[in-house]
């Protein structure tokens, strides 16, 4: 473009400006931040970097998840479903259905070993209304538990199981049951598990005398 006083004025380039694909869900971002969590841990997650590794503006993200606490709920409630537990109809004993809980949480924990180290160490961790706490109530009350005790009984097993997978996660589990190796541990863990089955099949024996 020629100006008056007959200087050529180069156009200025057009801003290119990022923009929000079609294809943005909730979903991608959930799955995107789970996948960052589990390689970088919490503080490797960042509404900035989560937008920079999805190609898009910052602000695009914010149209569906209103903050970092709301993505974090977002991505443990995607962890928690991969939970491998029974079915509300499945009648599988209770003590089974009880020890299938306990691994599918303590595998979830390995799969995810950043993100659960870090809800445990958070208020809330467990979602009353998850998947979890359904099949943990629905299999007490299976054992012959009152209603007015499901919630008690159920806040003890899962915090003796997620103090045992912490102290797996963190390395201190070895030194204080003199594990040599990961085989030992899933022994130990197991009899954990046989402890808690069998003190709750006691209560049952009581509770029918």
């Amino acid at each position: 473009m020629v100006t008056r006083s007959g200087r050529t004025r180069q156009a200025r380039p057009a801003r290119q400006e990022r923009k929000e694909p079609p294809h943005l869900t909730p979903e991608l971002i959930h799955a995107t931040a789970l996948a960052m969590v589990d390689a970088d841990g919490i503080d490797g997650l960042s509404m900035r970097k989560l937008a920079a590794a999805l190609d898009v503006n910052p602000m695009s993200l914010y149209h569906h998840v209103p903050n970092k606490a709301a993505l974090l709920q977002g991505i443990s409630r995607l962890a928690v479903a991969d939970l491998r537990i029974a079915s509300a109809d499945d009648d599988t004993p209770w003590p089974e259905q009880l020890r299938q809980i306990g691994h599918s949480f303590r595998t979830l924990a390995h799969q995810h070993s950043k993100l659960i180290v870090y809800l445990l160490a958070h208020p809330g961790f467990i979602q009353r209304e998850g998947p979890l706490w359904g099949a943990l109530c629905h299999t007490l009350r299976r054992a012959g538990l009152p209603d007015a005790e499901v919630g008690r009984i159920g806040n003890v097993l899962l915090t003796f199981v997620s103090g045992f997978v912490l102290a797996e996660i963190n390395g201190s589990l070895g030194d204080l049951l003199d594990a040599a190796d990961a085989a030992e541990i899933d022994r130990d863990f197991e009899a954990g598990l046989d402890i808690l089955i069998a003190g709750l099949g006691s209560v049952q024996r009581i509770r029918a005398e």
